[in-house]
């Protein structure tokens, strides 16, 4: 009989060998630290960057809120004293309208803006047309300004503005007879004076005075009234 082989012998189990443990370091690496460091110093120096700007701001704003004030203050004084100024000038110009004898017509300036003065006491009618040959006739009479007939009575003073030249109207009288022609004055500007026989049997006086283009033109019909039309003209105002 064979001999049976010894069996192997057991190896005896081997112990493993103790591992240590490798530390974790939390410290944040000293690159990091110092961005940190960066980011926060940048982020204090906007931040006082913005409290300045607000401050700044408002320092601003109140300054021109200061500013607007005395201004609205200034303007407020100003319209204020021009508005006491207009009212003496207002009140003066009445009292002197009380204590004048005489009224005034003002034409538009689109008319040339000249003034006639007239007794106070005394009635006027105007009638005015831009885009008729006379654009203006004032009427002026003691009392009331009569018509009878569909003709007016005949008037102690007339002005009329007539769009024609001074010797373009001025031509209707060469060949009249009984008229007499002399240089005259009228609020400093050179006119001419006609007395006599007019075409239309009313007329007595006229004086014609250039105004561009145009002529202004006072006349009289009544001889009792001389001296107040007298008085009327010297008064007027007319701009050449």
């Amino acid at each position: 009989m064979d001999p049976q082989p010894s069996p192997s012998p057991t190896p005896a189990p081997t112990t493993p060998s103790p591992v240590t443990p490798t530390p974790i370091n939390f410290a944040p690496p000293p690159g990091n630290k110092n961005k940190n460091l960066l980011l926060w110093a940048l982020v204090a120096f906007l931040g006082l960057g913005a409290i300045i700007f607000a401050i700044l701001t408002i320092y601003a704003f109140n300054q021109a809120h200061i500013t607007q004030t005395a201004i609205n203050q200034q303007v407020k004084s100003a319209v204020t004293t021009a508005r006491d100024d207009q009212k003496k000038q207002d009140a003066q110009a009445a009292e002197i309208a009380d204590e004048s004898p005489f009224r005034s017509y003002i034409a538009p300036i689109a008319f040339g803006s000249f003034e006639i003065k007239f007794p106070k006491n005394w009635d006027g009618s105007v009638d005015e047309e831009q885009a008729s040959g006379t654009q203006v006739t004032l009427l002026m009479h003691p009392d009331f300004i009569r018509k009878s007939t569909g003709v007016d009575q005949l008037a102690a003073a007339k002005v009329q503005l007539i769009q024609k030249p001074l010797n373009a109207y001025i031509q209707q009288f060469q060949n009249v007879k009984d008229m007499k022609r002399s240089d005259t004055t009228v609020s400093g500007i050179n006119a001419v004076q006609f007395v006599g026989k007019f075409p239309d049997r009313r007329t007595i006086k006229a004086i014609v005075v250039p105004i561009r283009d145009k002529v202004l033109v006072f006349s009289t019909e009544d001889a009792a009234y001389d001296s107040e039309f007298n008085q009327i003209l010297a008064q007027s105002k007319v701009l050449p």
